[in-house]
């Protein structure tokens, strides 16, 4: 059976299109024998390359994978599916789905929705639609019947998953993201036991009925075998390792540490939380070719953070943890948010404070967006504080703000935004020396040349190593 899958990325706000839940129901489809391709959808200009694919492969299912910034664009490629191919199942799952399983009330066009971990619930539909039987009774799916939203029971959270495949990456999302950062992503665990108010994993948790999305990991052995697998494939210098929080399980990340060094001859950065950063930590990291840490600063106001965000963290944790990272040599990326409901100019400024006080590397900033179904983005649209004609355009997600702000206000997050790092490294006249030549490169239109340049210098002298 053919499926053909959909991965928008329209005004996206990554160059990493990766979707490792998309891959690995991607994976599933293949081990159960049916024929999966995936096309990436970069624009509305796409949308003819969609429907001549969908005329000439004729599948059955298309599926997408929707985060909440997509999902306006789903609902459209979906009603084109049907225009195209009125026979074909239309089904769309991810976290916009799983935190807001209503959205299927929203398009005649979708079939059914997929809510939480759903490889197994997929293949079981598949095998439904294969032999031509009703797939209203399949688990995790959400559907409207007359017009009244059905959700069906969820099956148990996945804690087995060797039994899994790998995620597939023989598709264009694993292509475009290699090409586009450089790097290659790795995702070894699912859950964040911490509730951030703005984030999806606790909305992901009460979608089970818990309290907390406790982290879940493929087992040390496995994941670095996953590693070994892709490495032999493709030519990558580099690795991320995208879990929400890099090794929370002490024994997890000291077996998965040790048989990196062992096995990966590969520079790899990861995603800490400052809490959990001790000088044992560190060490390991180091001494496995961690190069690069990315850690959620968030906000260095402290009613902001704790109250606001949820973060329950110190500025004085996240010092400590910054302090360490640069005592050992490994670079640091500060990723923060401004433009939360209640957040003044004087907030903001206590985050550029601290930043510059930890010195970071790098340092990011988003303007926050309010996610249905998260506790901060819910209170937000319960409280009226969302332009929601702008909200549902999406056109600047995180770029700009879509609360009921003064126009004076937005203007200042948009500056703050774009002016981030001449902000956080305003006397690092080396950075700023940087910044010139690229925008220099880049008006010349030479940079892109030159970083492929370098990756592939890079990858001839990984080669020669090995």
């Amino acid at each position: 059976m053919k499926v053909l899958f959909l991965y928008t990325n329209i005004n996206g706000f990554h160059d990493d299109v990766f979707s490792f839940g998309l891959a690995s129901i991607v994976s599933v489809t293949k081990q159960n024998g049916h024929d999966a391709e995936i096309l990436l959808i970069r624009d509305k200009g796409d949308y003819d390359r969609v429907a001549r694919a969908v005329k000439t492969a004729h599948p059955q299912v298309v599926g997408f994978s929707s985060v909440s910034s997509q999902f306006h664009f789903v609902k459209e490629l979906s009603e084109l599916v049907k225009q195209v191919a009125p026979e074909t199942i239309t089904v769309c799952g991810g976290v916009h789905p799983t935190i807001n399983p209503q959205c299927v009330l929203e398009t005649n066009a979708l079939d059914a929705v997929f809510v939480g971990e759903s490889e197994d619930a997929f293949a079981e539909f598949l095998k439904k639609v294969s032999r031509h039987e009703s797939f209203e009774d399949v688990a995790n799916m959400a559907f409207q019947r007359n017009g009244r939203f059905i959700q069906n029971k969820l099956n148990p959270l996945i804690t087995d998953f060797e039994r899994l495949p790998f995620p597939d990456r023989d598709n264009a999302l694993f292509d475009e993201t290699v090409k586009a950062v450089g790097y290659a992503p790795f995702f070894f665990s699912r859950g964040c036991p911490y509730l951030c108010s703005y984030c999806s994993n606790h909305a992901i948790a009460q979608a089970y009925g818990l309290t907390s999305n406790r982290p879940r990991f493929r087992s040390a052995e496995s994941s670095i075998r996953e590693i070994e697998e892709v490495v032999k494939k493709y030519s990558i210098s580099k690795i991320a390792i995208v879990d929400d929080v890099f090794g929370i399980d002490k024994e997890w990340r000291k077996e998965f540490c040790e048989k990196y060094k062992e096995r990966i001859n590969i520079r790899f950065f990861c995603l800490l939380r400052a809490n959990l950063v001790d000088e044992e930590f560190v060490r390991l990291l180091k001494d496995a070719g961690c190069y690069r840490v990315s850690i959620g600063v968030e906000s260095g106001n402290d009613y902001v953070r704790n109250t606001v965000m949820n973060r329950k963290m110190s500025n004085e944790q996240m010092i400590q943890a910054f302090d360490l990272f640069r005592k050992y040599g490994l670079q640091t990326n500060s990723l923060n948010i401004i433009g939360t409901p209640g957040e003044t100019e004087e907030m903001i400024w206590d985050t550029i404070r601290l930043n510059r006080r930890l010195r970071p590397t790098s340092s990011g900033v988003n303007i926050f967006y309010p996610y249905k179904g998260t506790k901060l983005g819910d209170y937000c649209f319960e409280q009226g504080l969302v332009n929601e004609e702008l909200y549902n355009s999406f056109s600047n997600e995180r770029r700009s703000t879509v609360l009921k702000y003064p126009e004076e206000f937005k203007k200042k997050l948009e500056y703050y935004r774009s002016h981030w790092e001449f902000l956080i490294n305003r006397s690092n006249y080396k950075y700023h020396v940087r910044m010139l030549i690229e925008g220099l490169l880049r008006k010349l239109g030479i940079w892109n040349r030159l970083v492929q340049i370098k990756r592939s210098v890079f990858s001839r002298l990984r080669k020669k190593k090995v």
